[in-house]
């Protein structure tokens, strides 16, 4: 069987993921397919690259460093500076292993909305390192914030707004099962509606009549895609995991609010650890309520054998 691993966006909440990897990767766990949605494409890089820590260093970067904010905003007229994060962290802060990514075998795709369409379409590269960040860059990019990305003489913005969690996609690229990491602790509270601002999107987006109708059924999309998560969980096809605690503002900027999120993660992934495994490897096991709250027993620590790639 084939397993995928998808990664749900949520802007700096994206630094519960990072935590929930980060204990993965200490214990080899490695997934062939992945796919990163927004935030979670910062996700999905570093854990290909098999960079213990550094989407964590990246999110909770210094506010000097910091690329979004007020201090973006003066210097470029931005709260948001994409460029920075895609082709300046790479290289300089918090270097990036593109030699391992490239080489890794796994499948990482990245879902982005393309504007001329509305539908999501999914990129991944291999080779190409600016292409690459381009591509994240291009799921990143939230609407009203940032400006479209050029891709292939098509426009694109952040990939949430048409497949917020693309588990149907997963499937389609032949995987079995899915693990889900999501950055809300209540999937009944959806997503940004952007319906709430049709007036300005329907004005910024005039030239792309497409876009506008995803961004005012999003929120419809995403809860098709819970309801499928919901019985692929009940079948035993879904690994969902998610914060168990009250999560942070998605541009949260307090250093310690923001931590405390990701150890979170990395500590409820030790938790249900073994359950994963077991999940894995096809054991039968007792599955929680999809608003549970995560049991505060230890599940034990597991060694695994390093870099293990899991089918």
């Amino acid at each position: 069987m084939k397993t995928g691993l998808i990664l749900e966006g949520g802007a700096v909440r994206g630094i519960f993921t990072a935590g929930v990897l980060d204990r993965l990767m200490e214990n080899g766990i490695y997934y062939p397919y992945v796919c990163g949605v927004s935030a979670g494409g910062g996700n999905a890089m570093s854990y290909v690259s098999r960079q213990i820590g550094r989407t964590a260093r990246q999110i909770n970067a210094p506010k000097s460093e910091s690329y979004f904010g007020f201090r973006q905003f003066v210097e470029v007229h931005k709260i948001i500076n994409l460029d920075k994060m895609a082709f300046e962290y790479p290289y300089k802060q918090f270097p990036f292993d593109f030699d391992t990514y490239f080489k890794s075998g796994i499948d990482v795709e990245y879902a982005c909305t393309c504007c001329e369409t509305g539908k999501a379409e999914f990129f991944s590269d291999t080779s190409d390192e600016q292409r690459l960040m381009t591509i994240v860059k291009a799921t990143c990019s939230v609407p009203m914030l940032c400006d479209p990305v050029e891709i292939d003489g098509k426009h694109y913005l952040d990939g949430s707004i048409a497949d917020s969690i693309p588990i149907q996609h997963a499937l389609d690229m032949g995987c079995d099962r899915v693990v889900i990491v999501m950055t809300k602790p209540d999937t009944n509270v959806p997503p940004t509606n952007y319906a709430k601002f049709r007036q300005v999107i329907s004005h910024m987006y005039k030239d792309y009549p497409a876009f506008i109708e995803a961004c005012m059924e999003r929120v419809e999309n995403y809860n098709r895609t819970i309801a499928l998560m919901d019985k692929l969980q009940a079948e035993g096809k879904a690994f969902v995991i998610r914060p168990q605690i009250p999560t942070i503002n998605k541009f949260e900027q307090d250093s310690r609010k923001i931590m405390e999120l990701y150890r979170h993660g990395y500590t409820l992934m030790d938790k249900r650890l073994m359950e994963l495994v077991d999940w894995n490897e096809g054991r039968k096991q007792e599955k929680p309520e999809r608003s549970a709250v995560i049991s505060e027993e230890n599940a034990g620590d597991f060694a695994a054998e390093d870099n293990v790639l899991l089918a």
